[in-house]
């Protein structure tokens, strides 16, 4: 009996505090991951998917050549379609420099995360953006549609995907 309760009380500070530094860190990441992102000029995917044809997302969501994704296009990456010689180009995209993003995204990675987009989009299990973003392509505003992307929510899909659920997968 004396030894049991030695032990507990040694470990019990331990098991404490993995708990309470788990609810934390997960409130962190729950955090960051839902922040209110400005979004400085209106924007409609579903004009953009039926109307220009921009069905596929990496269109306008490209990688470089070395598979980092780009996120939120820039305002260059818009006026590939866009022309900039007509006026409402130019209007709408008036105080704008090429190299600037009017949108900003509603997830930022915390620093403990690495996330590979091109990993998860172009290997053998084909994920689909529609799985972690909602049916952007349809929708008329820049409201985010998918609620939180927490933790248990990557590991769900991982799960489903059959892609290992280990820490090392996405945290350093």
């Amino acid at each position: 009996m004396k030894g049991t309760r030695s032990f507990l009380l040694f470990f019990l500070p331990f098991v404490i505090f993995a708990y309470i530094s788990f609810i934390v860190f997960q409130q962190a990441c729950d955090y960051a991951m839902n922040v209110q992102a400005k979004k400085l000029l209106p924007f409609n995917h579903r004009t953009h998917t039926t109307t220009y044809g921009a069905s596929d997302c990496e269109i306008c969501h490209s990688y470089d050549s070395n598979g980092r994704f780009n996120g939120i296009p820039t305002v260059a990456v818009c006026k590939q379609c866009h022309d900039p010689n007509k006026a409402n180009t130019q209007v709408f995209f008036a105080g704008f420099g090429d190299n600037d993003k009017p949108w900003e995204s509603f997830a930022q990675q915390p620093d403990l995360v690495y996330f590979s987009h091109i990993a998860v989009m172009k290997n053998e299990k084909k994920a689909q953006c529609i799985s972690c973003h909602g049916d952007k392509g349809n929708s008329t505003t820049t409201a985010k549609i998918k609620g939180k992307m927490a933790m248990g929510t990557c590991m769900d899909c991982h799960t489903a995907l059959k892609i290992s659920n280990a820490c090392t997968v996405c945290h350093d």
